[in-house]
């Protein structure tokens, strides 16, 4: 069988059996994902472009999870939900676009950094099959932070002076409102899901050319 065609078997089932764990077994707190990077992070040892990518994840996750913590203690303090809402679907779509960026030019700072601190291992970087498939699932997450902020405007316009007769018209709307945390939790789940597949795909690569010629010599 071909390496394409286990790459997208694992990837298939892998995804299915995180979404299932996750949604099951209600593990929506990005402290779980932040494990599952940190534990890549060592298994992608040796393996440049994924220390690098599970690095950037680690990071941007970390920062969501603080933010998503001090915005539920501001409503624990008194702030209405409608406004935390906000702040949590808000910043979750600021990161995940600038996490899109990072992600669209990874190729290159890797590189930078690559230079900087080893020079002679510059071949090590290159295009991975987690950088476009982690782009398109990032496009996802915006779409969804967009969806889920959007209601949640639409579903309180008394918040934002509207006659309550003319907003309670509205405030049924919520399809992504409501399943955010599953959407979320599918979402993050292929990202998981990639980073394993695609450290057992670099494991299968073939040796670089200067690899060979030490190996020769």
């Amino acid at each position: 069988m071909k390496l394409s065609w286990c790459f997208l078997i694992f990837g298939i089932v892998s995804a299915v059996l995180f979404s299932a764990t996750y949604i099951n077994l209600e593990i929506y707190a990005n402290g779980s994902i932040l494990i599952s990077i940190l534990i890549l992070s060592f298994l992608g040892k040796g393996l440049e472009n994924i220390k690098h990518i599970t690095v950037l994840l680690f990071l941007m996750m970390a920062i969501e999870y603080l933010a998503v913590m001090y915005f539920l203690s501001l409503n624990s303090n008194g702030l209405q939900a409608f406004y935390v809402n906000n702040l949590i679907f808000g910043t979750h779509l600021i990161l995940d676009v600038t996490t899109l960026v990072l992600l669209k030019h990874r190729l290159r700072w890797s590189l930078r950094y690559i230079r900087l601190t080893n020079p002679d291992n510059w071949r090590a970087i290159y295009m991975t099959h987690a950088d476009p498939l982690l782009y398109a699932i990032f496009y996802g997450f915006i779409i969804v932070d967009l969806a889920a902020l959007g209601e949640n405007v639409i579903s309180n316009l008394e918040f934002l002076g509207i006659d309550e007769s003319s907003a309670k018209q509205f405030w049924s709307w919520g399809l992504i409102y409501h399943n955010y945390e599953i959407l979320k939790s599918i979402l993050l789940s292929c990202v998981v899901t990639t980073l394993l597949a695609t450290i057992f795909v670099e494991r299968q690569r073939p040796d670089t050319p200067d690899e060979e010629l030490e190996s020769e010599s």
